[in-house]
C-alpha cells in the first residue's frame, strides 16, 4: 500500500510519497490523503519526492495527477519524480507541459533524490 511520510536530510524535512498504485481508485484515494497534509505547510515550502515505480497509469489517473499538481502547486518548493521510465517520459512531459511547472524534476534513486533536495 502506497504510503508517505517525512524525512529530514541535512536539515532538511522532506516529504515522501509513494504514491505507485495498480489501480485508479486506489491511485485517487491516495492523492485525497497527500492534499490535507501538503494544505498544512506554508506556500513555497514543500520539498518532495513522488515515487511511482512499478505503478500503473492510465487516462483518469493522469487527469487526476495534473490536478492535483495545480492545486499543490503554491505550496511546493521542488518535486523529484522517481520511477519514470521508457513511455513513462512521455507522460511526464504531458504532465509538465500541461501545468507548466518549474518544480518537476526527475531523478533515479531515492537517495540520489534525496540528497539533491536537501541542498536546494
Amino acid at each position: 500500500m502506497p504510503s508517505f511520510q517525512w524525512i529530514t536530510r541535512d536539515g532538511k524535512r522532506i516529504l515522501y510519497a509513494d504514491i505507485a498504485s495498480q489501480n485508479t481508485e486506489e491511485f485517487l484515494d491516495i492523492l485525497e490523503q497527500l492534499k490535507p497534509v501538503i494544505d498544512k505547510e506554508p506556500l513555497n515550502s514543500v520539498l518532495c519526492i513522488c515515487d511511482v515505480t512499478d505503478g500503473k497509469t492510465n487516462t483518469q489517473m493522469m487527469t487526476a495527477i495534473k490536478e492535483f499538481e495545480k492545486h499543490i502547486d503554491p505550496y511546493m518548493k521542488m518535486i523529484v519524480i522517481l520511477g519514470i521510465e521508457g513511455l513513462k517520459t512521455i507522460l511526464f512531459n504531458s504532465v509538465v507541459m500541461f501545468t507548466q511547472s518549474k518544480k518537476l524534476f526527475l531523478k533515479k534513486s531515492k537517495e540520489e533524490a534525496l540528497d539533491w533536495l536537501a541542498k536546494q
